[in-house]
């Protein structure tokens, strides 16, 4: 695609593709405009047919009612969507933090052990980090806390 943009360029066709592109662009506007005129032909129509049923003011309120309740479901299901991405992106970002920090520590690792001694003092973070990994899975959940039962006092 970028080659034939390239080659397009440089033969001087750029004004060509500019022109269609121009061109396209007015015609989906149009068109556009058009589907938005059949749309409101449409619900005038079906204003009319409600109306002849109905009568004028329940059918104004029948359809104002129908697009308010459209309007709250498409709201409901952008926030659900919403809510869903966000969470899904929460766990990205937190997988990534632990990939980042992995990544730092095997980097950092050959130069810490460069140093004598240094491999002593890498003992402790580590068997640090080991023992609070060990606690973090054995710890119960909400915090090792059982709910506190009303009828049964300590």
């Amino acid at each position: 695609m970028f080659g034939t943009l390239i080659a397009s360029i440089v033969a001087g066709e750029t004004a060509d593709i500019i022109g269609r592109t121009k061109r396209m662009a007015i015609a989906y506007a149009v068109a556009g405009l058009l589907v938005l005129f059949g749309v409101m032909f449409g619900l005038i129509a079906l204003y009319v047919w409600v109306a002849g049923h109905w009568g004028p003011i329940v059918a104004a309120l029948a359809l104002a009612g129908a697009f308010v309740v459209l309007a709250i479901l498409v709201i409901v299901i952008h926030s659900s969507s919403a809510k869903r991405q966000a969470r899904e992106a929460s766990k990205r970002r937190s997988v990534d933090a632990k990939a980042i920090a992995a990544t730092a520590a095997v980097a950092a690792l050959p130069a810490l052990l460069a140093k004598r001694g240094s491999a002593v003092a890498l003992i402790v973070p580590v068997l640090g980090m080991v023992g609070y990994l060990i606690y973090k899975e054995n710890a119960k959940p909400g915090g090792g806390r059982r709910p506190r039962d009303p009828h049964n006092r300590p």
